[in-house]
Parts: C-alpha cells; sequence; structure tokens
C-alpha cells in the first residue's frame, strides 16, 4: 500500500491535493473535497475515515490472496475449520463443510469476539512473557558480575594463608576466572538480545492489532487475526523450547586440598538453576463457534481407490490435519517417511525423517504431530505445516503405536505402554500384554485402546493403567490400526482376515462393516475426516503403488 500524502482518487484523475483523512475501506487517502464527496454518497456513508497521520503501511498491510491459489482472492470463511479461503477453496477442500460465510459476514461482530479477545490476551501474555525474560536475563548478566567480584575476594582470602610460592598458581586461576566470567556474559548478553528482538516483534504486533481494532473495519480485523495467530503460535512454540534451555549462572570458588596437594589452588565451578520464568499460552476459542459432530456412519460407499507410489514397505498410519490434509507414514523409506496429500489426490509434499516412520500422533493446541522410529528405537517431533523434522530422540522400547493424552506422549512397545513427558522425559511403564503394540488412540473420555497385532487382542486401558477390559474373537485376526467416530466407537482394521470391525467404546462388537469384497486387502490403518463423511484406509503391501481407499460415509 502506498504511503503518499496525496489524495489517491484526485491524484488519478490528475490532480494534486493534500490528503488530510484515509479511509480503510477503500484503503486510499482522501483531501477535504473527497473526504466530503465520500460522506455523501449512500454506500460510501457507512466507511470508516481515520487522520492520514494516524495511517501506516504495515498496519494495513494484510494477505488478500489465497495461499494454496495465488491468482486467486479470500473471499469466505469456513466456519467449520476456522479459516480464510477463496471460491476454488470452497468448491474443492470445503464443500462438505456446514457453514462457509462471505467474509464481510462472518467478520460481524469480531472486535466483540472471543477470538479477538483471546488473539489479544495471547499477546498479552507473550509480552509479559518477553518482558520477565528481559528482566531475569538482565539480572542474572549483572548477578555474573557481582560473583565475579565475590569470587575473587575469595581467592584472595585464600591466598593469604598460603606462602608466597603460590603467586604463580594464583595468576593462573585468575585468568581462569576471567575467561569464564567472558563466556558466561558473552552468553548472558546472547539471551537478552535475543529476547529483546522477540520482544519487539510482539509489540510490533500488538501495536498492530490494537491500531486496527480502533480504525480497521471488521474485515480487515479478522483477516489479520488469521495472519498475526501464525506468528503467535510459532512464538509460543518457540518459548516452550527456547524458556527450559536457560539457566541463571553464577560463580563459586572451590578451594582444593592445598596441604595435601600443592598443583592448584581450586578451580571455579559454575552453579546452575533453571530459569524461574514460564510462559503458559492462552488457548483462544473460535470467534464463530466450529459445528461440534456426534455422528455415527451407517453407509460405507467406496468413491475411489488414491494411488501412493511406495514399493517398499507399506503405508504404516494415516493423520487427518485439521484442514482435511492426508498425512501418511512410510514404512521403510526414511528420506519419505512423511507424505502430505490433499483429500482429491493431490500429492503435496515429503518429509524425511532420522528413520523409518510408524506411528504417528498429532500433539493439540499445535502445528506439530510426534512419529514412532522403531528402526532406530526412537521418536521424532515434526511441524505438519512446514514438514521440517524437529528433534528426535531415544526412548525406552523398540515402539510403534503411539498417542497423546494429558499432556503426555504414550509409546506401544513390546508388552509395555511407555509414557513421557511433552519434552521426553520417562513418566512410568506399564504391563499390558506380552507382544507389540502396534497401534495406539485415545478417546475423549481418558480411555487408551492399543492392538496387541500378534495376540489378536485389543485392550483397552484407563489413565492409572488397570486394563477395562481385552477383546478377542474368533474373526478378530491382527488388529493393526484403529480410528474413533463421533460417538467414540471403535474401527478397528484387521490385517489378517481383511476386515473393517465396528466396536463400542467398552470393547463390544457391533458389526463387520468392510471385508475383502469392499476392496479390503490387508489393510493397516483407518481414519476419519473431520466431519465423519470420508473414512481413509491404508491398504496392500507386495505392490509398487499402495492403495488409500476413500470411502463416502452417510
Amino acid at each position: 500500500m502506498a504511503s503518499s500524502q496525496m489524495c489517491g482518487p484526485c491524484t488519478r484523475m490528475d490532480k494534486t491535493a493534500p490528503a488530510v483523512q484515509f479511509c480503510t475501506d477503500c484503503e486510499d487517502p482522501l483531501c477535504a473535497d473527497c473526504v466530503s464527496t465520500h460522506k455523501a454518497i449512500k454506500v460510501l456513508a457507512v466507511h470508516h475515515l481515520i487522520d492520514e497521520d494516524v495511517r501506516t503501511d504495515k498496519i494495513f498491510s494484510i494477505k488478500r490472496t489465497c495461499s494454496d491459489h495465488p491468482d486467486m482472492c479470500l473471499e469466505f470463511y469456513c466456519s467449520n475449520h476456522e479459516t480464510l479461503c477463496c471460491r476454488t477453496c470452497s468448491v474443492n477442500t470445503h464443500r462438505t463443510c456446514g457453514k462457509i460465510l462471505p467474509i464481510d459476514v462472518a467478520a460481524r461482530g469480531i472486535r466483540s469476539s472471543v477470538m479477538l479477545n483471546e488473539v489479544i490476551a495471547d499477546l498479552q501474555a507473550l509480552l509479559q512473557t518477553t518482558e520477565k525474560l528481559v528482566e531475569d536475563r538482565a539480572k542474572n548478566n549483572e548477578n555474573i558480575g557481582k560473583a565475579k567480584a565475590t569470587t575473587l575476594q575469595k581467592i584472595v582470602v585464600f591466598k593469604l594463608q598460603l606462602i608466597s610460592e603460590l603467586n604463580e598458581l594464583e595468576k593462573k586461576l585468575m585468568t581462569e576466572v576471567d575467561e569464564t566470567v567472558k563466556n558466561l556474559t558473552r552468553t548472558a548478553e546472547s539471551d537478552l538480545s535475543d529476547i529483546d528482538i522477540r520482544h519487539k516483534a510482539i509489540v510490533e504486533i500488538s501495536a498492530q492489532l490494537e491500531c486496527l481494532t480502533k480504525h480497521g473495519s471488521e474485515s480487515q480485523i479478522l483477516m489479520l487475526l488469521n495472519t498475526i495467530r501464525v506468528d503467535i503460535s510459532k512464538q509460543e512454540n518457540d518459548f516452550q523450547n527456547l524458556i527450559p534451555s536457560y539457566e541463571c549462572l553464577d560463580l563459586n570458588f572451590k578451594a582444593s586440598e592445598i596441604k595435601s596437594a600443592l598443583n592448584s589452588l581450586g578451580s571455579v565451578e559454575i552453579i546452575s538453576v533453571p530459569c524461574y520464568i514460564t510462559h503458559k499460552p492462552k488457548k483462544y476459542d473460535q470467534a464463530q463457534i466450529q459445528q461440534k459432530y456426534e455422528k455415527m456412519p451407517t453407509k460405507f460407499k467406496l468413491k475411489t481407490d488414491l494411488q501412493v507410489p511406495h514399493s517398499n514397505g507399506r503405508i504404516s498410519s494415516i493423520v487427518v490435519t485439521n484442514d482435511n490434509k492426508l498425512l501418511l507414514c512410510k514404512q521403510g523409506d526414511k528420506s519419505k517417511a512423511l507424505s502430505l496429500w490433499s483429500d482429491t489426490g493431490d500429492h503435496i509434499q515429503d518429509c524425511a525423517l532420522a528413520g523409518t516412520a510408524s506411528g504417528i500422533a498429532m500433539i493439540p493446541g499445535t502445528n506439530e504431530a510426534v512419529v514412532t522410529l522403531p528402526n532406530i528405537g526412537s521418536i521424532q517431533f515434526v511441524n505438519i505445516t512446514s514438514m521440517v523434522p524437529g528433534k528426535s530422540m531415544k526412548v525406552p522400547d523398540k515402539c510403534y503405536g503411539v498417542t497423546i493424552i494429558k499432556e503426555m506422549i504414550v509409546l506401544g512397545g513390546k508388552g509395555k505402554l511407555y509414557f513421557l513427558s511433552m519434552t521426553g522425559s520417562f513418566i512410568k511403564a506399564i504391563n499390558v500384554g506380552s507382544d507389540y503394540l502396534n497401534s495406539l488412540k485415545a478417546n475423549k473420555m481418558g480411555m487408551i485402546y492399543c492392538c496387541e497385532t500378534g495376540n489378536d487382542t485389543l485392550h483397552g486401558i484407563d489413565i492409572k493403567g488397570t486394563v477395562i477390559f481385552s477383546y478377542k474373537s474368533p474373526g478378530f485376526n491382527g488388529p493393526i490400526g484403529m480410528a474413533f467416530d463421533g460417538k467414540d466407537n471403535l474401527y478397528v482394521a484387521t490385517w489378517y482376515n481383511h476386515k473393517l470391525h465396528r466396536l463400542s467404546k467398552d470393547g463390544k462388537l457391533i458389526d463387520i462393516l468392510l471385508t475383502k469384497e469392499d476392496g479390503l486387502n490387508e489393510p493397516y490403518d483407518v481414519a476419519f475426516n473431520n466431519n465423519y463423511t470420508k473414512l481413509y484406509i491404508a491398504n496392500r503391501l507386495g505392490t509398487v503403488n499402495k492403495d488409500v481407499l476413500i470411502f463416502e460415509c452417510a
């Protein structure tokens, strides 16, 4: 957007007149005459006029084109997925969504919406955290300087108790202190600089939002909110990883046993305690409440067969993202361990991991997922928005299944469930069965379900580790993949006899929905889209292309 102080309409008519106000709807500077005309025309009378000196280019520079279709303008808002979309997206991606609204309609009342209030609260929380961190890092830097004086004083007192022959050792230790302080100060200043940069960035976002909230249109506010929420999420994720890395450092003088060994005055030790600052992001609610689906599909019709090129291994897991994209785990190919596809069958992107993938689980409230890498005994975090792999870490066993429950990562090993913190620290292990637990799922009530494939058993376990039920049946051969419907019924694919079973949440068979006659051939995982209108089944092993069967549900 131009930053000229000349009237836009006059300039286009080859006239020159200084701008005195700015129309935030037209995004045009206006002179006094054009302001009068603007107010006189009925259709323009409702536009928002502000003083020209209030306007800045950055505040009103809002993205207006679709990321997936750059030649299309953002015109609609999907309430189901809480996202802006263009005409093409509304037809292709959001065709089955319950409520697609024009942006102007969806934005009505945005100034008093939960979304705006929560975004403001998130920004305030981030600002408070950065301000506390700036104060903490500055105090840490100051304490290092004080610690140096205290440490040197201790050294001198100790030195006076010794004979003059120890002067060389004293000089050596003084040098060590100076070098240590120099390194610590450099680290402290780096911490302070990094937090200051983040603080300034968040202040800019807050200022932009505050000004636009006061002077912008509702559409512009909505569009800005959807833009800055990505930045807020990134800052929150960064703080979750950054803050635990900070340490409050100090110096201390540790005297040596000099009477028995006169080869050193002592050493300089660094006393470290974790940074006390924490950041707890305020999770925002939606401005338009997302529709809650409590649906149990009753009819399944094969719509299409998505062919995924993958000759080595199989598709071991399917996850459906919030925007109904398919995230596929590929066994046997770590260079393309994760593969992202649209629900219409278009390949989007692959992601290489540290090993071949088996299970995957989304981390609620973030854009991250955790993936099991059983061939190297590890798990790895992945940003599913950018498809960029994160840190990997060793786990206690060769684990296949994974799920997230109550801010814990739960892994399926051989006859054991392992509970880890979200940073990978071991919490506990419980015994479940005797074979590998290949698939894990947790429902809304806190129950954990796991498939013990080798023993043809499905276990239901509570959060304390108590086995509530273990389901076996003569026709239940090789349970391997699971999904829930809106009523928490379980849909379990059995690998050995090519069937899809539906069980109640307390482990009772309801019916068998699909068999080999419906196209199932060694099914390995199953997933629904977000409104339970599509069912995806990973199919086949010994073929060059692997199937993802797509069933329409009703």
